[in-house]
Parts: structure tokens; sequence; C-alpha cells
């Protein structure tokens, strides 16, 4: 029976996230989202700022852009398939209730 007590420690939007997009739970975190946003920019902005002085380099537009585009189709994939999910509940409540 600890099995199902898991399955709920593993049931959170990261959870399932990771699990759809990488095949396994989550990493330990416990920040938020914006310092788990934040840090790997950083990062990213000073590795520019090596090859690129200007701090509106056109690389850190680009990157921008690429960033703010993913996370659009991302969130729209999600959105489809979190109606789907919610469809699927409901054909199983419906279900269970035509069998009752």
């Amino acid at each position: 029976m600890n099995y199902i007590y898991e399955i709920f420690e593993k049931a959170t939007i990261r959870g399932i996230a990771d699990y759809l997009l990488f095949g396994k739970g989550p990493d330990p975190d416990d920040r938020s989202y914006e310092e788990r946003l934040e840090e790997p920019y950083m990062r990213f902005e000073k590795a520019v700022a090596k090859y690129d002085k200007n701090p509106a380099s056109e690389l850190l537009d680009l990157s921008n852009e690429i960033t703010s585009e993913t996370a659009s189709v991302y969130m729209e994939i999600g959105m489809q398939i979190g109606i789907l999910l919610m469809q699927d509940m409901f054909n199983n409540i419906n279900r269970e209730k035509a069998t009752d």
C-alpha cells in the first residue's frame, strides 16, 4: 500500500511535466519559478558577455525571442493536453455512472 503514497508524492505539476518530458520524476528543487528561470538566464548572459560586450546584444535579443516563442508553444500544447485530460476524466466518470 506504500506505493500509493509514493504515487501521490509524485503527483505534482512539476512531477508530471518531468515525467512527460524526460520519462523520470523531478529532481528535488525548492526554488521558485522565478529563481529557476533567473539562474540559467544569468549564466547565459555572462557567457554572451564574453563574446559581445554590448548590453543590447543581438544574441540576447534572439535568445529572448526563442525563449518567448518556446514558452508560448509549450503553453498552447499544455493547455490542449489539459483539455484532453479533462475530456478523458469526464468520459471515465460518465462510464462509471452508466455502469451503476
